[in-house]
């Protein structure tokens, strides 16, 4: 009995004896492991804090290319490190550079560092530039359409950077002024445009027609304006106030055609014609010597107006009187005027 006794109590010390051979050796790695890691730690850190500093120096020097680059380093060595990024950015802040710390934060958020923070502060410094503003006017009823891009300065830099509007659908039809805003997450910018809608301005002049040409795309004309009047009383009634109406054997006014036209200037207009301009002549394709077919008014294609126009510089019985109709400074009608 007593070699039992004996028996449990050795395997009983050889149980306890492993059982504290072997937490003393986990003990051991442990503690091993941990004052690695501390000493991991602490020269990581070093190496932080060195091209932290050696970056601010540089930027007070000026360099910034070299500063970037040792701030890059700095954070290269630990990603996650918000306070890296905090100190860098207050440095570019503190230099009045912006657009480096608002890059500096871009960066945090995109390795996952702190992001309703970084938000926060990205907010911040965005609201430190220069809203851009736009400004441009458009006709009622005109189409018009936000501007795609912008050009912006990032850092002493000239460069264009794309809008993201909130609303770009652009309703003409009312006048007055009209604001929208864009943005650019990018760059942190905020743009405004201010679109003024004008009310459409007519107006409609007569002359002889002098010139018809394009240039740079856009088609023109040059005309001597002219004062016309059509019908016998009315023009026989102008004619005698230039004291050009002729007296027949009775003593009365009269005027061979019903028709006055006054020139008292020597003044040529040029005007734009545009794209969407509606052309017409007088008898085009019939008999020229056939006063009732000349009278007709047909509409032609520009090539066709541009064609007859070319032959009155080589036929002088037949110059173009013509009534331009005007939208907003630019032709949208030119009709030949028939003269008896």
């Amino acid at each position: 009995m007593k070699k039992g006794i004996i028996k449990n109590l050795l395997l009983l010390f050889i149980i306890l004896s492993s059982l504290t051979l072997l937490s003393c050796s986990n003990t051991s790695k442990k503690i091993t492991v941990s004052e690695d890691t501390k000493e991991e730690i602490s020269l990581e850190e070093k190496e932080i804090i060195k091209s932290i500093s050696a970056g601010e120096k540089l930027l007070d020097e000026n360099k910034f290319d070299e500063a970037k680059e040792a701030f890059n380093r700095a954070i290269n060595f630990d990603k996650s490190n918000k306070d890296t990024y905090i100190r860098i950015k207050d440095k570019y802040l503190s230099m009045n550079k912006a657009d480096d710390a608002y890059s500096i934060i871009k960066t945090a958020i995109s390795n996952n560092v702190d992001i309703d923070n970084m938000k926060i502060i990205l907010k911040e410094i965005s609201s430190k530039f220069e809203v851009i503003k736009i400004s441009n006017s458009v006709y009622q009823n005109d189409n018009y359409a936000l501007p795609k891009q912008v050009i912006i300065n990032v850092s002493d830099n000239s460069m264009t950077i794309p809008i993201t509007w909130d609303n770009e659908k652009v309703d003409t039809s009312n006048l007055g002024t009209l604001t929208y805003e864009g943005y650019n997450d990018e760059y942190g910018r905020k743009i405004v445009a201010e679109l003024t809608v004008l009310e459409n301005v007519y107006d409609k002049q007569i002359g002889w027609l002098k010139n018809l040409y394009e240039k740079n795309g856009e088609i023109y004309i040059d005309i001597d304006l002219v004062e016309f009047y059509l019908g016998r009383e009315e023009a026989l009634r102008e004619a005698i106030k230039d004291g050009k109406a002729g007296i027949d054997e009775n003593g009365e006014y009269f005027l061979p055609d019903p028709v006055w036209i006054r020139n008292n200037s020597d003044s040529i207009f040029t005007y734009q014609v545009s794209s969407d301009s509606s052309y017409s002549l007088c008898g085009y394709n019939t008999t020229p010597n056939d006063p009732y077919d000349r009278g007709l008014v047909s509409k032609v294609s520009y090539d066709e107006f541009l064609n007859v126009f070319n032959k009155t510089k080589t036929n002088e019985s037949r110059i173009l009187l013509v009534w331009i109709d005007i939208k907003n400074g630019s032709i949208s009608k030119i009709t030949e005027q028939f003269l008896p």
